[in-house]
């Protein structure tokens, strides 16, 4: 009886050794199942950064384009801003104009002066020193 109790306790072994191996075996299963899992998780994140990462890519490339399309479109109205008259070419004009102005001027028509001529028999040169006395006149005024 010995011998079959030796022979139990060594079937009783291998049974608790074979449980024990389906156990690491499960556990081994559900660590690779694991495993595969985290894989593809990791895989679908690189995935989706790396899609992420080339939309950003994208992006800072159209920003660089705008960025350059803006830069030339200011050196263009830098261009024709300097193509505007300056408050000093509009002051002399403007001093021009009231130089000019022919309600504040007096200046003599065509008809004054023929008038003037046919009245007093006045020659040529008379007429010329009295146009430009009166634009002389008119100058120093201004």
């Amino acid at each position: 009886m010995p011998r079959q109790d030796i022979i139990n306790q060594v079937v009783d072994r291998v049974n608790d050794f074979n449980r024990r191996v389906r156990d690491l075996e499960e556990k081994i299963r559900n660590l690779s199942a694991r495993v595969n899992t985290l894989d593809d998780t990791v895989m679908n994140k690189t995935e989706s950064n790396s899609d992420n990462i080339q939309e950003l890519e994208g992006t800072i490339q159209e920003l660089s384009d705008r960025m350059a399309n803006i830069e030339v479109d200011i050196k263009n109205i830098n261009r024709e801003k300097r193509k505007f008259v300056t408050s000093q070419e509009l002051d002399e004009i403007e001093n021009y104009m009231n130089l000019m102005n022919p309600i504040n001027s007096s200046f003599m028509t065509q008809k004054e002066v023929r008038e003037m001529i046919e009245e007093k028999y006045v020659l040529k040169s008379e007429v010329e020193s009295i146009v430009e006395e009166k634009i002389e006149q008119k100058i120093k005024d201004n």
